[in-house]
């Protein structure tokens, strides 16, 4: 019977021992590795929003249905290592004159790497966290748009 009693308690000392130890803090490797994420995805978005020459792209990419050139300036700007998710939502009352009947907050464009990425999928391709970025802009067609990045390390 004295076994048992000491059986349970190792069991009651691993249980605890596994309980503390995920109370602990993330470590500064994690920590660091997320801030990069977050600031891949504000650079990047920044930096798309300030290119008269991509914003172009994405206003004929919205009208026309074709992501191509828009994926082809993610992809050079986005690090291979990143998987990402780009959403282009419509912020303002006035849509794009290809669009005339899209309403606020409409999904207007989609691009992600792999192909079919969502940020919130649970696929073992995925990083468990993502980290997203928001920018506003205006195309030069005069719509407001609301640009959405998501990056993740596979």
């Amino acid at each position: 019977m004295r076994w048992v009693l000491e059986l349970l308690f190792a069991v009651l000392l691993v249980a605890l021992a596994i309980y503390a130890m995920t109370l602990l803090p993330r470590s500064p490797v994690s920590t660091t590795m997320g801030r990069q994420d977050v600031e891949t995805a504000y650079n990047t978005l920044l930096q798309l929003s300030l290119s008269p020459t991509f914003l172009n792209a994405l206003s004929s990419s919205i009208c026309s249905n074709n992501t191509a050139a828009v994926k082809s300036a993610l992809d050079s700007l986005i690090p291979q290592q990143y998987v990402y998710n780009f959403t282009v939502y419509l912020a303002g009352s006035s849509p794009p004159p290809c669009l005339v009947c899209a309403s606020w907050g409409q999904k207007l464009l989609s691009v992600a790497r792999p192909t079919g990425w969502a940020a919130a999928s649970s696929s073992t391709t995925t990083s468990a966290a993502s980290s997203s970025a928001t920018v506003s802009a205006v195309l030069p067609d005069g719509t407001q748009v609301r640009m959405v990045l998501y990056v993740a390390r596979p």
